[in-house]
């Protein structure tokens, strides 16, 4: 997930995340194993350092910072060649609400 300036919604994001991917692994009998992939992309805030924070408390964060501002596609780019995952679930803000309720697990 690209972040940029995002100091004031990681903390609420990550906890909205987290919370969606529980409610599926509870209905669901196979578990969803994931990671998230935080790029600061340059901010001036206090993004990497909120993400260094939670990356302590949860070791499925991984975080890739950029030394400027390159902006989302190469953010995104980046984010993509990272991943190891069978597949990537494509989150572009995080401001932005992402509907996990669509999201349904086969067996």
């Amino acid at each position: 997930m690209p972040c940029y300036n995002e100091s004031l919604n990681l903390d609420n994001f990550y906890l909205q995340i987290l919370n969606q991917i529980n409610i599926i692994n509870e209905q669901n009998s196979k578990q969803i194993n994931y990671e998230f992939i935080f790029i600061n992309d340059g901010s001036t805030d206090n993004t990497l350092k909120i993400l260094r924070n939670l990356a302590l408390k949860d070791n499925r964060i991984k975080i890739l910072n950029f030394s400027r501002n390159f902006g989302k596609e190469a953010a995104i780019l980046a984010g993509l060649r990272a991943s190891n995952a069978k597949a990537t679930i494509l989150i572009l803000l995080a401001d932005t609400f992402f509907a996990f309720k669509y999201i349904r697990i086969r067996a």
